[in-house]
């Protein structure tokens, strides 16, 4: 038998080498198929790179209570862990969220009793007011004049003022009368104090050794004052301001000391007096002369109404401004030209003259 090798016949001895260069081929493939499969089976995956971090929300703070209740304060969120992450299991699941922490039961509002009915305030006391200047007057005080009246030759007289504020009440009182002879003059007013000055409420005008008697009585509620006397007028309005001739002596002062730029050489100051009937008093600032009063020479301001066809009294007055403005000097004329003509006897602080016959108290 003979074998052919690509067509062509072998030889014995060329036929056992060849097959056993086959034989060691394919021993030495199957060798390598066998390492092959031997490392695949043995081969395992190296270590991972990519990591997977097990993350957990943090449950976010309860809301806060109403204003009303008061509640214990929310817990602090816990703080994320610093601890470094592992790598997952095959089975590992993720952490299971924290539970929030229950809150506290809150406190029962206290029931709140009815407040008592508020007590109503008792009102202040208010005082009346009063001029600024009535601060610097004494409430109390007297005065001393002497004065001559042309009618009666030239008869001289002391005439005394006495003075009584209430500054509790805001009323003032006035009176004037003449003495040695008794019964020449008695005037008296009385009346509140306001914030513009004097504001008279009743006035009387005796002159004993005449039996004449005037009254004024002024209504401020409707402004109107009635009269009473010797061939008096009907009742008249009156404005804020207006005086009677006893308290115009003692308004001017309080005016000269709230408002002195009034009282300028040249100006005028307008006046609604009362006493039978109303008449407008317009006076005009003279300037200053000197009053002798006891060996002293005072310097006081002249101011003047003169008579004239709508003026039927004519009245002269100085104030000292030394003196608080005090009337050392009053001059009036009447309508039949009689003149009385007062200056003050002795200066604020000395020693008054001895009345020659007892006199009624002020009383206040």
């Amino acid at each position: 038998m003979s074998l052919t090798f690509l067509g062509e016949p072998l030889r014995s001895a060329n036929g056992w080498r060849i097959a056993f260069v086959l034989a060691t081929v394919l021993a030495l493939h199957a060798c390598g198929i066998y390492e092959v499969a031997t490392g695949l089976s043995t081969l395992k995956p190296e270590s991972a790179t990519q990591t997977t971090l097990a993350v957990s929300l943090i449950t976010p703070p309860p809301p806060p209570p109403p204003a009303a209740v008061p509640t214990a304060p929310a817990a602090p969120p816990r703080p994320r862990s610093t601890q470094a992450p592992t790598l997952p299991g095959p089975a590992v699941a993720p952490a299971p969220a924290p539970e929030p922490e229950p809150e506290p039961p809150a406190p029962t509002p206290p029931v709140e009793e009815p407040a008592p009915p508020p007590v109503p305030p008792t009102p202040p006391v208010e005082e009346p007011p009063l001029p600024a200047a009535v601060n610097a007057v004494p409430t109390t005080g007297r005065i001393a004049y002497r004065t001559t009246y042309s009618r009666m030759g030239g008869i001289r007289a002391m005439t005394f003022v006495d003075w009584n504020v209430d500054t509790a009440r805001g009323r003032y009182e006035l009176w004037l009368r003449t003495v040695d002879p008794s019964g020449l003059l008695d005037l008296r007013s009385t009346g509140t104090l306001q914030p513009f000055g004097i504001a008279p409420e009743r006035y009387v005008e005796r002159i004993e050794i005449a039996n004449r008697e005037q009254r004024a009585e002024f209504d401020w509620k409707t402004r109107i004052v009635s009269f009473a006397g010797r061939s008096p007028d009907p009742p008249a309005g009156f404005l804020e301001g207006v005086q009677d001739p006893l308290s115009l002596q003692f308004h001017m002062p309080l005016l000269a000391q709230a408002y002195p730029w009034r009282f300028t050489e040249g100006s005028e100051l307008s006046f609604q007096v009362a006493r039978r009937d109303i008449e407008t008093y317009v006076f005009k600032v003279v300037g200053y002369e000197a009053v002798r009063i006891s060996n002293t020479d005072v310097r006081a301001l002249k101011i003047q109404r003169a008579r004239g066809p709508k003026a039927s009294r004519g009245v002269e007055m100085w104030l000292a401004p030394e003196y608080q403005w005090l009337p050392v000097r009053l001059r009036f004329v009447d309508q039949n030209s009689e003149v009385w003509d007062s200056v003050l006897a002795v200066l604020p602080g000395a020693e008054l003259p001895r009345e020659p016959i007892q006199q009624e108290i002020v009383k206040p």
